[in-house]
């Protein structure tokens, strides 16, 4: 899973809120990408946009969750 100090994600977290103020919401998504995507949110996204919307987020937590192996498999417990 990954690991990050409170200092780095303020960090983020104020980086995106400058970009998404400026309407750079290109670079607020990668920045928010940065942050372990919830399994129960991952599996969503898998099942209503598929695999390809998941390229670029930290899915570390997901994996935990379900396996290594789990955006290949058609049904996750």
């Amino acid at each position: 899973m990954t690991q990050m100090s409170h200092a780095e994600q303020m960090d983020i977290i104020t980086k995106a809120l400058t970009a998404a103020q400026a309407g750079d919401h290109q670079e607020e998504l990668r920045l928010a990408r940065q942050f372990p995507l919830s399994p129960h949110l991952a599996k969503a996204a898998k099942e209503i946009f598929g695999v390809k919307y998941l390229e670029g987020w930290d899915l570390s937590e997901a994996e935990a969750a379900y396996g290594k192996d789990w955006l290949d498999r058609e049904n996750l417990r």
